[in-house]
């Protein structure tokens, strides 16, 4: 029984663990194993309609454990981060499944000062909901359910509000036309409000969420959505948010969608000639294009290659020193700022670049040339370790010599699925389109196989 993955707790929000018992055994048990300083436990969540049910859960089980809830409504993970690195609380937690559709949810946890949960934590943490859930132990039903005051609430999100705003210039966004996709979720009341403050022409999409329409065809995972949009309005550029808004994809102003491979590399030059990027050195994991890593090169950046997810970004950046890193699907990392990923102040970070270079997105993106890549997700039937599979491994040692170092090779499985992850880059589409498939076909009959005996 394993509950916690790369980010927290997710799954399908009928099924176990998110059941409301077991919830609330999960805000028990975290009440329980934190230090008990502080004025409580900071709750927000996204749009999805599960959400209030899951808060109201987890709320019974903190209070049964002596803690009290605030209750911050719908507000993006990263605030959570903020408020309780600013503020005295024991600890947060964020109701969400990020870029997943609305039948998903998820329990992301965050330490007092504003940081993922370490291993050791959260391996206590697993240890005693495990025994509870054993032990088929009930909270009692008729417990009060003591969230803070509303107006403590509203002063909090006005805090991480004016934080972001505080990062322009007044007045730097006047006569500049910007594009949003808010994902219909957790940035779609903020979003617009912070920009409008800062005097941009605002254009907003997908932001009237109804709990079931969450990422579904807009967002991050669907940029097109917002670049229709800045094409049709001549927009400066535009910005597509996921679900919890802790990852952005930029649009530049001819409406080309513009990665987080493209973000890192027009940001790291920039901090690099302004003398901001300390040691010289730039976080991105093993999915960043080899695009961005020639051109980090040819800029004499320091590269630090992590394993994928925020939270191994984050050590790296901790571990060498550095105050940028991020990955290929927007989740970027301003460690001077905040110690996780925020799609809001990425934003607002790379709308400060441009009004201060006084030049077009597209030109500041010209020398990062990606190079074309391939990703293919296959189901197996067991996740084998790769060093078990002998004839797929010398399919990829023979494609990778191909390749050479023109080119790559990724091979890795899912850490929440029973799925293969192949990826491969090179020069040629086609090519690297054929050795994918070749990978994904030896190693689906391999493990087939081998399962079967």
């Amino acid at each position: 029984m394993k509950f916690f993955g790369t980010d927290g707790i997710r799954g399908k929000a009928d099924n176990f663990p998110f059941d409301d018992n077991t919830v609330s055994l999960i805000g028990y048990v975290l009440a329980q194993t934190l230090d008990k300083n502080g004025k409580g436990i900071l709750i927000g969540r996204d749009t999805r309609q599960s959400g209030k049910r899951i808060l109201q859960a987890l709320t019974k089980g903190i209070n049964a454990a002596g803690i009290k809830v605030t209750d911050l409504g719908i507000l993006p993970t990263p605030a959570v981060a903020y408020l309780l690195k600013n503020n005295d609380y024991q600890a947060g937690i964020v109701i969400s499944a990020s870029h997943n559709p609305y039948t998903d949810n998820g329990i992301k946890f965050f330490s007092s000062k504003g940081t993922k949960l370490p291993d050791d934590t959260e391996a206590e943490l697993e240890k005693n909901l495990v025994k509870y859930i054993e032990e088929k132990k009930v909270l009692k039903t008729d417990l009060e359910i003591k969230n803070i005051s509303s107006s403590e609430s509203e002063n909090l999100v006005k805090q991480y509000e004016d934080f972001l705003v505080s990062l322009l210039p007044e007045n730097s966004l006047k006569d500049k036309t910007i594009a949003i996709d808010c994902a219909n979720g957790a940035s779609y009341k903020i979003a617009p409000k912070v920009l409008k403050r800062l005097k941009a022409n605002v254009v907003v999409i997908n932001a009237n969420p109804d709990g079931k329409n969450i990422n579904l065809n807009c967002g991050a995972l669907h940029p097109e959505a917002v670049a229709e949009v800045v094409k049709e309005n001549k927009c400066f550029c535009g910005f597509a948010f996921d679900g919890d808004a802790d990852r952005v994809i930029c649009i530049d102003e001819k409406g080309t969608v513009r990665d987080g491979d493209y973000f890192l590399g027009v940001v790291s030059k920039y901090l690099k000639d302004t003398g901001k990027l300390n040691n010289n050195t730039l976080v991105i994991t093993v999915m960043a294009n080899l695009g961005l890593v020639k051109f980090a090169e040819a800029e004499k950046i320091n590269l630090v290659v992590s394993k994928v997810g925020d939270r191994y970004v984050y050590e790296d950046l901790i571990k060498h020193n550095a105050v940028l890193g991020g990955e290929q699907s927007g989740h970027i990392i301003f460690r001077n700022l905040l110690d996780t990923g925020d799609g809001q102040i990425s934003a607002l970070q790379m709308l400060n670049i441009l009004t201060k270079e006084n030049k077009n997105f597209s030109s500041l993106c010209g020398k990062i040339n990606k190079y074309p890549q391939i990703l293919i997700n296959e189901k197996v039937a067991q996740k084998i370790p790769l060093g078990k599979l002998p004839e797929t491994s010398k399919v990829i040692k023979n494609i990778e010599e191909k390749l050479g170092t023109d080119g790559r090779v990724l091979v890795r499985y899912s850490g929440t699925e029973n799925l293969l992850r192949v990826m491969l880059e090179g020069q040629n589409k086609e090519e690297i389109k054929f050795f994918a498939q070749e990978i994904v076909k030896t190693a689906k009959e391999e493990i087939t196989a081998m399962y079967n005996v």
